[in-house]
């Protein structure tokens, strides 16, 4: 008992032991209170997701354009994930330009996909497979093909553009994509 009735001096000031012992559980008691809610806290937030598909436009492959007028130009590129492209060519009324799109089917099973296409006003767009091959395809819309794309290495895909009547002679961008679907 003797020893709590000692008194510790720091600098000028005293202090009883059992006043300090005191000082020093309430700063301990008063610790431990304030990690508890640290400690029974939550992470929130959130992280990015890439999600991949197997059917793409072959990214090694090229948008290839002709046309029955050699003189016709045209250019076609494929984004870096093969989802999609964007192709310029020259039309002229009564032209006709074809473009082939190299459509790769990277899984171990047959696929389904959409293909949708934005062409400008009064260009007409027809798709169909290159002969031969086991891509199938049915027109759900005016702008929109659903492809069936079987297990292979590569497949082509012909878009046939074709001008209007009244389209004024010019370069023209026609560009689309292609989306995976399940079933």
């Amino acid at each position: 008992m003797k020893a709590f009735s000692k008194k510790i001096s720091i600098g000028r000031i005293a202090m009883p032991i059992w006043a300090l012992a005191l000082a020093g559980a309430a700063v301990v008691a008063v610790a431990g209170q304030a990690v508890g809610p640290v400690l029974s806290g939550s992470v929130s937030g959130s992280a990015g997701l890439t999600v991949e598909q197997a059917v793409v436009l072959d990214e090694g492959g090229t948008v290839g354009i002709s046309s029955l007028d050699s003189t016709d130009e045209g250019l076609g590129v494929i984004n870096d994930e093969g989802t999609s492209f964007t192709a310029a060519v020259e039309l002229h009324v009564g032209d006709t330009v074809t473009i082939s799109l190299p459509v790769t089917n990277k899984s171990d099973a047959s696929a389904n996909a959409v293909l949708e296409l934005m062409p400008p006003a009064g260009v007409d767009v027809e798709v169909e497979p290159s002969i031969g091959v086991s891509l199938t395809e049915a027109q759900m819309s005016k702008n929109a093909w659903l492809l069936k794309v079987g297990v292979s290495n590569a497949e082509t895909l012909v878009i046939t553009v074709s001008p209007k009547d009244d389209l004024k002679p010019g370069f023209y961008t026609i560009s689309g994509r292609i989306s995976q679907i399940t079933g």
